[in-house]
């Protein structure tokens, strides 16, 4: 009984192997790798609540990992929106998104979202060493690069960059489930199951009491407010960081043959210290090296409830900020 047992046991194990190496991503000199196809063909599903909104959201990432409903091909892809979790909108509809809110606008080549969650500037040069070089035939022609909150926290400077997990099980764990045939079709099975039972992985709920004792720092509040030199000193080495990564991802983009455009952020409450001094060194960069920018910061007041949470919009306030970079963009493209 135990030999039958065991040799069962070793056929389906052969069976398994077999069929990872005819179907699985092992040898695949196209395999977009264990850091980037974990946000490929992503189905994840949310009941959202926050203030008097409620809503079941379905996060998608499409095959190439964009932040997408549909496949387009790398080859038509013109325009790229780099962001961080202000720019994935994990927890919103794509068309509840800023960019989703863009291509409603737009009459020119539809934005496609590389957004990932927590990413700062050094996340966007990495999508370039480990993402969009797998890409087949893809040659955008603009970047739009959504920066200022990330970068702006002084004690996280590259938290959520990091490629690598320290810890040996994690990697392979990571290995596996980013080259493995069986889990990508697990994931399409229980995907189909979710949207026929109503199942959603868990509620987000978002801070009840963010807008008690609500004020709003404006641009024009936070430079009578803040003295730019003296924050400069204070945050010298976040600033320094900072312009490095910004200036190796305007030479990487060159490079490509391609053009910057650079977006400010605000928070729910407008401008802190860190973020205000962020958004003038980028403003400064842009208008040293001719870059394109559109400065957030300037042109829009937010009020209650266009955030749920200090840095995440809600669908209002997502709604809000598009229709102020459109404008803006709109001359520039």
């Amino acid at each position: 009984m135990k030999k039958i047992f065991f040799i069962n046991f070793i056929s389906v194990i052969l069976i398994i192997l077999l069929f990872e190496l005819l179907f699985g991503y092992w040898f695949d000199e196209n395999n977009f790798g264990i850091y980037a196809r974990k946000n490929r063909d992503r189905n994840e599903f949310y009941n959202v609540e926050y203030s008097k909104y409620k809503k079941k959201v379905i996060y998608k990432r499409n095959t190439y990992g964009f932040r997408e409903d549909t496949n387009i091909e790398p080859k038509d892809i013109k325009i790229i929106f780099l962001g961080g979790s202000t720019g994935n909108e994990r927890f919103k509809n794509y068309n509840d998104t800023i960019v989703g809110q863009l291509n409603k606008k737009n009459t020119f080549h539809k934005i496609i979202n590389a957004s990932v969650d927590g990413k700062t500037t050094n996340g966007y040069i990495n999508d370039f060493i480990f993402w969009f070089p797998k890409l087949k035939n893809f040659s955008p022609e603009v970047y739009i690069a959504y920066v200022g909150i990330n970068d702006s926290n002084y004690n996280q400077p590259l938290k959520h960059d990091l490629l690598k997990k320290n810890k040996l099980i994690f990697q392979i764990r990571d290995l596996i489930s980013n080259n493995s045939i069986i889990i990508e079709l697990c994931k399409k099975i229980i995907f189909f199951y979710k949207s026929f039972t109503d199942h959603y992985k868990f509620r987000y709920n978002a801070n009840p009491d963010l807008y008690k004792n609500f004020k709003y720092l404006s641009y024009e509040q936070a430079i009578k407010k803040y003295d730019e030199s003296i924050l400069k000193k204070k945050y010298n080495l976040l600033i320094q960081r900072y312009l490095e990564r910004l200036n190796q991802l305007n030479q990487i983009i060159r490079n490509n043959n391609a053009r910057l455009i650079l977006i400010t952020q605000i928070r729910f409450n407008g401008l802190n210290e860190q973020l205000f001094v962020i958004n003038e060194t980028t403003k400064e960069y842009a208008k040293h090296n001719k870059i394109d920018i559109i400065k957030l910061d300037e042109i829009i007041t937010m009020e209650v409830d266009d955030f749920y949470d200090e840095v995440h919009t809600t669908p209002k306030g997502s709604e809000k900020i598009a229709e102020k970079v459109f404008s803006k963009l709109l001359k520039i493209l």
